[in-house]
């Protein structure tokens, strides 16, 4: 079994539903599927698992228990949080 691609962070972003910028933004902050490449310090580029990135946008719905507001239900937690500064 080969291993997954990693894929643009244009690939991801459009996977997800956001802009580019906004992934990128997201995978400074930690997203997990989020990978650095190369050595730039001040500039990285970005490449992604998108199903590393989907799983981890599935673990904040597995938990119906703890359901939050719908305002708040389609974002994953990171996203959430940026959205509040």
């Amino acid at each position: 079994m080969a291993p997954e691609p990693f894929v643009s962070a244009q690939e991801a972003a459009k996977f997800i539903g956001i802009s580019r910028r906004f992934l990128t933004e997201l995978a400074r902050r930690g997203i997990p599927g989020a990978y650095p490449i190369g050595t730039g310090e001040l500039r990285k580029t970005w490449v992604f698992r998108l199903s590393e990135l989907a799983a981890a946008i599935d673990r904040t719905h597995d938990t119906a228990s703890r359901r939050p507001p719908e305002s708040e239900r389609a974002y994953h937690p990171i996203i959430r949080r940026s959205l509040l500064k």
